[in-house]
């Protein structure tokens, strides 16, 4: 009787926090749901293919993306994508898509693919994003990463024998070692002619030297959006906030309910 007691007794709680549990999730998924640019880490001078992906966080659609090519980066290809135009403007380094129908709705996300060719030198690359929405409002994706609406990063470095591709999609090799020493064994043609204490003097360059790219300068929207044009980021402290209440209405009604139950069983 006693353990049939309680198993009625933690159905009874678990049944109570439920709701209070789903809505806590609910809320950390939505929070979480930004425009993102993968991959995360590539490496320098290489044709990598990324892929933005926006999700809608609204109840209304969004019907444009456009976004600004970091420092250094060059825009190469774009994948088509059916019902949506792209514009690629060279000379203020953007990617526009354009929906020619209905867009992203509510509750979905669209993925955005593209090549281009990473910059020289390593560091950090930030993606600035702006999204259009049919209500009218833009959400700019240009902030640090602990904004409300932070812009997505992709760390450049060069990693010795890291394998990526070039503009026709063939492999290529980023170990500087390995290439040296084939140049240097094809550059004797008669190993006889070649004197035994003669030294190879070849000159690396070192990575950590070269200037690093700035990877988070202000921009403003490419596509000069008007100046009365609603904001819809929200502030970063209300999400906290909100995260906070969520999960300590959930502790109460926990603990009401197994306090509520116990009062029950001693009488």
């Amino acid at each position: 009787m006693k353990i049939k007691s309680m198993n009625h007794t933690f159905k009874k709680i678990m049944t109570l926090a439920a709701p209070a549990t789903a809505a806590f999730l609910l809320f950390a998924t939505v929070a979480s749901a930004h425009v993102t640019v993968l991959p995360k880490e590539s490496a320098t001078g290489a044709w990598e293919t990324y892929t933005m992906k926006v999700p809608v966080e609204k109840d209304v659609n969004t019907n444009k993306v456009v976004l600004k090519m970091p420092e250094g980066v060059e825009f190469q290809q774009y994948e088509p994508i059916p019902g949506w135009t792209t514009t690629v403007d060279e000379s203020a380094g953007t990617v526009t898509w354009e929906a020619e129908g209905d867009g992203i709705g509510a509750g979905q996300f669209q993925r955005f693919t593209f090549v281009a060719k990473n910059p020289a030198a390593e560091g950090e690359v930030a993606w600035d994003a702006f999204q259009y929405y049919t209500d009218g409002s833009i959400v700019e994706w240009t902030g640090d990463e602990n904004a409300a609406t932070p812009h997505s990063m992709t760390m450049i470095g060069a990693a010795a024998g890291e394998t990526t591709a070039n503009a026709h999609g063939q492999a290529v090799g980023t170990d500087n070692a390995a290439d040296e020493a084939t140049t240097d064994e094809s550059a004797v043609s008669d190993p006889a002619e070649a004197t035994t204490d003669e030294a190879s003097t070849d000159t690396a360059t070192d990575p950590a030297t070269a200037e690093e790219t700035n990877d988070a300068s202000a921009v403003s929207d490419p596509t000069a959006v008007p100046a009365d044009a609603p904001s819809d980021a929200p502030a970063a402290s209300t999400s906290n906030v909100l995260l906070y209440i969520t999960l300590a209405l959930s502790i109460v009604a926990i603990a009401l309910s197994g306090a509520a139950l116990a009062t029950r069983k001693r009488k």
